[in-house]
């Protein structure tokens, strides 16, 4: 039997954020932006939806913006210098500011075969995994280098999340790909 291919990450969203002032009006904003959203009995922040490049910047009255819906980390300088040319436009003082920085970037991928679930939850009996199909249908597998979550299914689908790298990313998935090997061969099916 040949080894399994390697699974590929497809990167679904980028969330990034980054302070650009001490205090923001957001109703006069939200008054001056079309388009913009701000209802704050909903959601504390005004919110701004981007076409192109694709990203949603949330904007709050701190000054802490937020963006996301990238769909990946190269997108971030454009959505960034977009933002912040609609935020000026809108009459908002800027201070300076570090660069945004990524803190999360959620992707996707499978296996390309079935995970017997039980049997790794079983077989590897960690406290960083949780496996409660009755509440959840996935197995949640916690992985502390690099920090990251792998959400892993029975049809050998995942979700990678909490990581803020793609080549971090791609480490979570192989140490639950290791795990998955090493269940399969600890308990035989």
């Amino acid at each position: 039997m040949s080894p399994p291919t390697p699974p590929t990450l497809k990167i679904q969203n980028v969330v990034s954020t980054v302070k650009v002032a001490t205090a923001l009006d957001l109703v006069e904003l939200a008054g001056r932006i079309p388009g913009a959203e701000y209802d704050k009995t909903k959601f504390p922040g005004l919110v701004l939806r981007h076409a192109s490049p694709r990203f949603v910047a949330l904007v709050f009255s701190s000054g802490k913006l937020v963006l996301t819906g990238m769909p990946h980390p190269d997108v971030l300088p454009e959505a960034f210098a977009t933002a912040l040319e609609v935020l000026r436009a809108a009459g908002a003082t800027l201070e300076p500011f570090d660069p945004p920085r990524v803190v999360n970037i959620v992707s996707s991928g499978s296996f390309g075969e079935g995970v017997a679930l039980q049997r790794l939850a079983i077989a590897m009996n960690l406290e960083h995994i949780e496996y409660e199909p009755e509440v959840f249908p996935g197995l949640v597998y916690r992985v502390a280098d690099p920090r990251g979550v792998a959400l892993v299914f029975g049809s050998g689908a995942f979700v990678v999340t909490g990581t803020r790298t793609e080549e971090q990313g791609a480490r979570v998935v192989a140490e639950v790909r290791r795990a998955i090997d090493q269940a399969a061969a600890w308990i035989p099916v």
